[in-house]
């Protein structure tokens, strides 16, 4: 699993036992920003390139804001994924057309809801949320995230798009134990509860948030959760990508620059 350097945003690479590849999040810049630079063209296909991939088995969107999505038409033109996966859809203008551009590449669409555990080559994805009897939106809102887990072997990794307390709460229930933690929101106080922490036990996570962003994340007081429970913490902004090796039986981390 890595980690890509988006700046202020998520766009996770999973790549299985098996070498079957799963791209969550593309990343992207706001429209506020008025910039012809595309995160998904400029970054993550470059990134996935210099692995060696040319076509993606699935991509999946969290959830329905530009920072999560923004990058997902390159993506979709350069690697032509055969699934794309989706939580709550969103009514979005943004949205809708990356669907329209699914439809025209021949990419399957496929609605993910908390139950759903898929085989990717030798490893298991579950879904955690959102539940099956979540309503539609019509903001992408972030309790809207799809969280999946993805476990080998003894080892796994859950991943939480965007999830705020509410979800949270939610996934703590289900007692989700992981290696390893891809942090909620960037690092946002609206996430990465207590309650949480408690039920994952993680000994890695990871934060993908961009140098000296204007939201001011992550925050302190989630930095200092994860270190009173001891937890070994790596920041893109920081580190740039990061990768973490599941292998089964252990989980190791090694940063790329």
């Amino acid at each position: 699993m890595t980690a890509i350097d988006v700046g202020q945003g998520d766009s996770i690479l999973l790549v299985s036992p098996q070498g079957k590849t799963l791209l969550v999040d593309t990343g992207g810049l706001p429209q506020w920003m008025h910039s012809d630079f595309d995160i998904g063209e400029d970054v993550v296909s470059p990134y996935l390139w210099s692995r060696g991939i040319h076509r993606l088995d699935a991509v999946a969107i969290t959830h329905a804001h530009s920072d999560h999505m923004g990058g997902m038409a390159a993506v979709l033109a350069n690697f032509h994924p055969r699934e794309l996966w989706l939580g709550v859809e969103s009514r979005s203008p943004e949205l809708q057309k990356l669907l329209e551009d699914a439809k025209r590449l021949s990419v399957v669409v496929i609605h993910r809801k908390a139950g759903d555990n898929i085989e990717l080559g030798g490893s298991t994805v579950s879904i955690l949320a959102p539940a099956s009897n979540f309503g539609g939106s019509t903001l992408g809102r972030n309790d809207d995230s799809l969280v999946m887990k993805i476990s080998f072997g003894q080892t796994s990794a859950l991943l939480e798009g965007d999830a705020e307390r509410r979800e949270e709460q939610l996934i703590a229930r289900e007692q989700p134990q992981a290696d390893l933690l891809k942090i909620a929101h960037h690092g946002s106080t609206t996430s990465t509860i207590p309650e949480l922490l408690a039920a994952v036990r993680p000994r890695f996570a990871v934060i993908s948030s961009g140098v000296r962003n204007v939201y001011g994340r992550p925050r302190m007081e989630v930095l200092n959760r994860l270190e009173q429970s001891k937890v070994a913490t790596y920041r893109t902004d920081l580190n740039g990508a990061v990768t973490f090796y599941l292998d089964g039986q252990g989980v190791s981390a090694l940063v790329v620059h």
